[in-house]
């Protein structure tokens, strides 16, 4: 059962019940063998989101008999969704989702880079990214089908869609909330103290259209990873930068699970070392084996 206003619950809630519609609708599995490797072999899946709406995963399957921990590697912000790194593809059933609107699911659809974050603002309904999060809780449901994996291990990574799914979908154990954060504080943090995209996509719809930011206000609202924490039952590292300290404690105590606070470092290739060796610790899977300086 989902935690907050009630207004967020009801937005969130009639959300699910449409990705849940989908349940037994079908899913297309292909091959790749242009991407397969000794590690891993590499699959497309075509399936339908929410207003049927064509989509496209990779889905990564390490060399074995399994069962494997399932991953869902949910997508940036940006149009391409790249294939999911060697270190992961070797030891999680990796699923990687092209939302709607990127590369490979944009044959109806093609998101703007800049403008994806202000679609449909500001009526709630028709916002898209409300879509974007039900394009990944559908593909948490289809990688959770797979016969290869350990339905009881799910693990999630990525930055603000991650989090958002592992608020939405029961039964999430190990989260990774990486990278650059959109909806966190979003008026303030997001908005009006950059001049840089994709948050500077807030002010100017605010500039463009200042009689509806009050409206876009309360709908993106609904967004804010605050409002998510409190619906958070998996172990989680928060490894994102920019967040005030302020704002990093709300987050974490929310959050209804052992949190870990990492703040990247100067060093990305460390931090993406110490990021990886945390996932897989977490999901009780074997260590990266590559170099690694101690922090």
């Amino acid at each position: 059962m989902l935690i907050g206003e009630r207004h967020f619950v009801d937005y969130w809630q009639s959300t699910l019940d449409e990705v849940a519609a989908l349940q037994t609708s079908p899913v297309r599995r292909i091959e790749i063998p242009l991407r397969s490797n000794e590690l891993s072999t590499a699959w497309g899946f075509s399936f339908n989101g929410i207003g049927d709406y064509p989509l496209f995963a990779y889905y990564l399957l390490p060399k074995g008999s399994g069962p494997f921990t399932p991953l869902f590697q949910a997508p940036g912000y940006g149009s391409v969704v790249a294939i999911p790194a060697w270190e992961r593809r070797d030891r999680f059933a990796v699923m990687a989702l092209c939302h709607r609107g990127q590369r490979l699911s944009d044959d109806n659809y093609k998101a703007a880079y800049p403008g994806l974050l202000t679609e449909g603002l500001p009526e709630n309904d028709i916002y898209k990214w409300r879509e974007v999060v039900a394009d990944c809780i559908r593909a948490i449901d289809v990688l959770l089908d797979q016969p290869e994996i350990n339905p009881g291990n799910l693990a999630i990574s990525g930055s603000d869609l991650a989090f958002q799914s592992a608020a939405l979908r029961d039964g999430v154990k190990v989260l990774l909330t990486s990278g650059q954060i959109l909806f966190a504080d979003w008026e303030d943090y997001s908005a009006r103290t950059t001049d840089v995209y994709p948050q500077q996509e807030f002010n100017d719809f605010r500039r463009s259209n200042p009689q509806q930011w009050e409206e876009a206000e309360r709908t993106l609202g609904l967004f804010d990873l605050v409002k998510f924490a409190p619906n958070i039952t998996a172990n989680t590292l928060l490894a994102v930068g920019g967040l005030s300290d302020t704002l990093t404690a709300s987050i974490t105590d929310a959050i209804n699970a052992e949190v870990t606070v990492l703040p990247p470092t100067e060093y990305s290739a460390l931090d993406h070392i110490a990021q990886e060796n945390w996932l897989a610790e977490a999901a009780g899977e074997t260590k990266h084996p590559g170099p690694f300086l101690p922090r």
